[in-house]
């Protein structure tokens, strides 16, 4: 009796073992063609309640005068709002180019928000009483965003983010700052410059434009809400369509957005199976980010990983040799930016989903500043971008064992000086 019980209790479990193979194998990320597969970063998104946005249009610059044309074209068609939200503003003649018209268009009566990051714009003069008087009287609302003064402790908590909404229907973010060497580079320093910038129109633009708000509110700005400002929601148009976009922030307001954009990184990487491709500046990253590339590598995605050989700290291009050099060996491909600073900050994950922003990969960004970034599942437009990592590849030097061992010693001394003690302060 009792042999005849275990018997058909073990026909129970293998029955319900069975079942739970057969539902493990039908969710599996490798469905049938056709069918949207469950990731890791969807299932974050759906447990951080992160809002997925639809776009009716998308558009990369990687050339900083197109992107400047663009832009200052449609803040000349700007009927009751132009929102701008930068790092870097600097007293020049883009600088000047975007002020002018601002100007011009508060005369009309649209509102023309401002908001500056404290610390790199101090030097050019934007955080002067007198100057922000004389912009306000303009008709420009200007504000400073944590003003870097004595006693200079937030040296690196800052405002990191690029961000620009017309009219709630058209934004831009990126990595283009607002300066002439945005397309000129700086002579002595390196040659050219090299960014990516992406134009989004649809709903998706209401996600930057409540980042901005919430930025422009707590830097002493007058908050604002309806629906000139938020049309889509208004309008009942949230619908998700084939393109999604959903719009990532580093902020400071609470636990879960200070680690929002390095654990949706981490994702993302986790995610990628055949191919993933990187392009930053600064290439320092966190543990966290260090272990999903380790993971990737030996999931064998082909990682490749793209930066210039000469950029804007010395430090930190050694910095940046020494870490892909270890990532190198272990498979991944480097290529060295030759020519130009390359200021991108992209990631593409098997041709089907990118990620563009204001991120760096490194401790600064993804641990202290206020960043923006928005990830954009859309084949057509990661395509786009692959295809401009590989134009730039063809402008770029593999790197080569030999080329390491080639180099200075003092040089991979501060590679490793720069990986260990100064990537989580820099």
């Amino acid at each position: 009796m009792i042999m005849k019980d275990m018997t058909y209790y073990n026909s129970i479990l293998l029955l319900l073992l069975c079942l739970g193979l057969w539902a493990t194998a039908s969710e599996s990320p490798l469905q049938a063609k056709g069918k949207k597969s469950v990731t890791d970063l969807d299932a974050y998104f759906d447990q951080q309640a992160i809002s997925i946005y639809d776009a009716d249009s998308i558009c990369f610059y990687q050339s900083g005068s197109k992107k400047y044309a663009s832009l200052l074209e449609d803040m000349r068609q700007a009927k009751h709002h132009i929102h701008c939200e930068y790092f870097i503003f600097a007293n020049d003649s883009i600088g000047r180019a975007v002020l002018n018209v601002m100007r011009q268009k508060a005369k009309e009566g649209v509102e023309c928000r401002l908001l500056i990051d404290g610390y790199y714009d101090r030097q050019r003069g934007y955080n002067y009483r007198h100057r922000l008087l004389q912009l306000e009287k303009q008709g420009i609302q200007v504000k400073i965003y944590e003003p870097y003064v004595f006693p200079f402790v937030h040296r690196v908590l800052r405002d990191h983010r690029k961000i620009v909404v017309i009219d709630g229907k058209i934004a831009y973010t990126g990595g283009f700052n607002v300066a002439d060497y945005n397309w000129k580079g700086k002579p002595g320093v390196y040659g050219g410059y090299v960014d990516t910038h992406v134009r989004l129109e649809g709903s998706c633009v209401e996600g930057l434009q409540f980042l901005f708000g919430e930025h422009f509110e707590k830097a002493g700005g007058k908050g604002f809400d309806g629906p000139a400002y938020y049309p889509y929601t208004e309008a009942g148009n949230r619908t998700v369509g084939e393109r999604e976009v959903v719009v990532l922030e580093r902020g400071r307001q609470c636990a879960s957005k200070k680690a929002e954009l390095r654990r949706a990184l981490v994702k993302f990487i986790d995610a990628a199976q055949d191919s993933l491709h990187i392009a930053s500046p600064y290439l320092l990253p966190p543990p966290s980010v260090r272990r999903a590339l380790r993971r990737a590598l030996r999931r064998g995605v082909q990682v490749e990983v793209l930066f210039s050989e000469k950029g804007d700290t010395p430090l930190f291009d050694a910095g940046n040799l020494y870490y892909s050099r270890r990532l190198q060996r272990r498979g991944a491909e480097v290529w060295l930016f030759d020519g130009a600073f390359q200021h991108s900050k992209v990631l593409m994950e098997d041709g089907r989903r990118c990620l563009v922003g204001s991120v760096n990969m490194d401790y600064r960004a993804l641990r202290w500043n206020e960043e923006v970034a928005v990830v954009i599942t859309d084949t057509v437009a990661t395509q786009w971008l692959d295809s401009a990592f590989v134009n730039d590849q063809l402008n770029s030097a593999k790197m080569s064992t030999e080329y390491y061992r080639k180099m200075p010693f003092l040089k991979r001394t501060k590679g490793f000086f720069a990986n260990y003690f100064l990537s989580w302060c820099l």
